[in-house]
């Protein structure tokens, strides 16, 4: 159990699957739930949303060294990883990780309270509708974390088109754990037959 006063909750998703849109709106909807900070090498993109520092290679290196980091990665040459200190900020809110499912797991490690939840759009179409010109690879690299480690969450969250109020009371009713959560756990045979359909068709393109 968590040593804090709240739990992690692990929040993975492909790329187009709204995890960031998402993600801002239960931090506006609800001060209890705040994203945890990640640490990149990467420019700052136009309009980001989401909750990042930008610092140098060499700063980023020192934190590898002194063991700082929940876990990092490193795609096309920029440097991406969680610090630990954000743990701290449990005694005071939820903290949400944006992150892959090999940082959910170390967090699970670390905090067996965790919330993984799995998140993906209504369909494939629509998946491939809001990554646009975003490209075959971003869509590649989802299809792999979903075919590899979606099975391993604890739940599945759908995010609804044009809809994210509904889309917050489905996460809200995995957060509390009331009778509605329990339709969205990966135990559920209906929530595994549609991740593994989720890819299973050809590719629209």
């Amino acid at each position: 159990m968590s040593k804090y006063k709240y739990s992690p909750i692990v929040l993975t998703g492909p790329s187009g699957s709204g995890k960031s849109v998402l993600i801002d709106y239960i931090e506006k909807h609800d001060p209890l739930f705040l994203e945890a900070t990640g640490s990149t090498t990467r420019k700052k993109r136009d309009n980001e949303i989401g909750k990042m520092y930008f610092i140098s290679k060499d700063e980023f290196k020192k934190l590898i060294l002194s063991n700082q980091l929940i876990e990092y990665c490193i795609y096309k040459d920029n440097y991406y990883g969680v610090s630990k200190e954000e743990f701290k900020k449990l005694n005071d809110n939820y903290m949400i990780f944006n992150v892959g499912y090999s940082s959910g797991k170390v967090i699970k490690s670390l905090y067996d309270d965790s919330f993984m939840i799995f998140l993906l759009p209504p369909s494939k179409e629509e998946l491939l509708r809001r990554i646009g010109d975003r490209g075959m690879e971003r869509y590649r690299l989802g299809m792999e974390e979903t075919l590899q480690n979606a099975l391993k969450y604890d739940f599945l969250l759908i995010s609804l088109t044009n809809d994210l109020e509904n889309t917050f009371c489905d996460f809200m009713d995995i957060i509390n754990n009331n009778s509605k959560s329990k339709q969205k756990r990966l135990i559920l045979a209906k929530n595994r037959d549609f991740i593994n359909n989720f890819y299973k068709w050809g590719i629209l393109w």
